[in-house]
């Protein structure tokens, strides 16, 4: 297998050399980012609604909030342990090549699973699966970040990934729009988005086999456990890190999981509609977020700072939830749509820059400690099914009167 890989290598003080990394890994970097965006996120933002609605109509809201809730807890649990296990994997292809091509794998065959069924119960189990086998793959994904990247290209690299995610919602409601959604190919397409750039990333990163790591054995109870943890009296600047996160994930699984009900009962959309709508919401957000995303990165690493960004986009994207919460028409809810979307994109092009500048144990622990941080993404995504129906209830008040 032929590899071309970036011209940085780690030292052992855990510090990467100034080299930059070369265009193969940033743009492979950036199409692996959109391709899992668009497997995982698709589902959650538009075609597992959808399916839930026409298997369990009465009940959609509930039924949805559940799988979605529980699948969020597999991958609470999932990120930080398979963290852990990237960072002692001693296999001759490196750490992270191995749980990238596992994860994604696993994560596309239970994709199909879930195409295939017309039972809520196993659309369940097999979106556990997904969570579980895509956060083992994401968790190696973004280790390869202080692996390679440093410091002065992490804002670009961070910019990348943060875009990816609307981009990968772009592609979603276009194929969507495409498919229509009665068919299979609604699951099936963004699936094999996944599979394939995840692949292409793999072949062409040189993930260096770790032979010369020291041995360590398998982790025991109490290391998993530590798995889940990093201290945030001896690391603050994690700690707020994590905890910013947190807030802002917060809004994002409520605005994404429940925009196509919100259209459906809010705006009295017909779901007919839904797919051409959504495609024009992410195309406004998809703009917005790579617009703010470049622009942000790109000052942040000549600037040489980061909270400063995290503080504004943060407020930017809670002002937009506001807006939408509160819309009457579709002229304010893609206003709201805009606004967040340059909150979060500015928040995303500077987050993982921030994170890996701060991120303790860079060298021995990269994939755990970055496992942990991604809790912030999962536990609200947990809590969030149970607050959306009430914000939904408050802006449906606002709304009529």
């Amino acid at each position: 297998m032929s590899i071309a890989g970036p011209d940085i290598i780690a030292v052992p003080s855990g510090k990467a050399t100034e080299k930059s990394v070369g265009l193969p890994f940033i743009l492979t970097y950036g199409l692996a980012s959109v391709g899992f965006f668009t497997a995982v996120m698709t589902p959650v933002a538009m075609t597992l609604a959808i399916r839930v609605n026409t298997l369990d109509p009465a009940g959609k809201g509930a039924s949805l909030g559940a799988i979605l809730g529980i699948g969020a807890l597999f991958a609470l649990l999932a990120n930080p342990i398979f963290g852990q296990l990237s960072d002692r994997t001693r296999s001759r292809f490196g750490r992270r090549k191995p749980w990238l091509v596992g994860g994604v794998v696993v994560g596309s065959i239970a994709q199909i699973f879930m195409a295939y069924t017309s039972s809520l119960v196993v659309i369940g189990i097999a979106w556990c699966v997904i969570q579980t086998a895509y956060n083992a793959m994401l968790a190696a994904l973004v280790a390869t970040v202080p692996d390679q990247v440093p410091e002065h290209q992490r804002g670009l690299v961070s910019a990348l990934a943060g875009m990816s995610i609307y981009i990968a919602l772009l592609i979603g409601s276009a194929i969507l729009a495409l498919t229509g959604t009665a068919s299979n190919a609604m699951f099936l397409m963004p699936t094999a988005i996944g599979l394939v750039t995840v692949l292409i990333f793999v072949l062409v990163i040189e993930d260096r086999p770790a032979r010369d790591a020291p041995q360590q054995a398998a982790p025991g109870l109490w290391e998993l456990l530590g798995s889940f943890w990093v201290n945030p009296v001896k690391h603050p600047d994690f700690g707020y890190a994590w905890l910013s996160r947190f807030l802002v994930f917060f809004g994002f699984p409520v605005l994404t999981s429940y925009q196509v009900y919100y259209l459906m009962d809010h705006l009295k959309v017909a779901e007919a509609d839904i797919g051409d709508i959504m495609f024009i919401s992410t195309l406004i957000t998809a703009i917005c977020v790579v617009g703010s995303s470049f622009v942000s990165g790109y000052m942040s690493d000549r600037m040489g700072r980061r909270k400063a960004f995290v503080l504004v986009a943060a407020m930017t994207y809670a002002l937009g939830i506001v807006v939408i919460v509160f819309s009457s028409d579709l002229a304010a809810f893609y206003s709201g749509i805009a606004v967040t979307s340059i909150g979060f994109g500015v928040y995303m092009a500077v987050d993982q820059a921030l994170v890996v500048d701060i991120l303790p144990d860079r060298e021995t622990h990269a994939a755990r400690n970055l496992g942990v941080l991604n809790i912030a993404n999962a536990v609200p995504q947990s809590i969030a099914p149970a607050v959306a129906p009430l914000l939904l209830a408050i802006g449906n008040a606002g709304g009529q009167s």
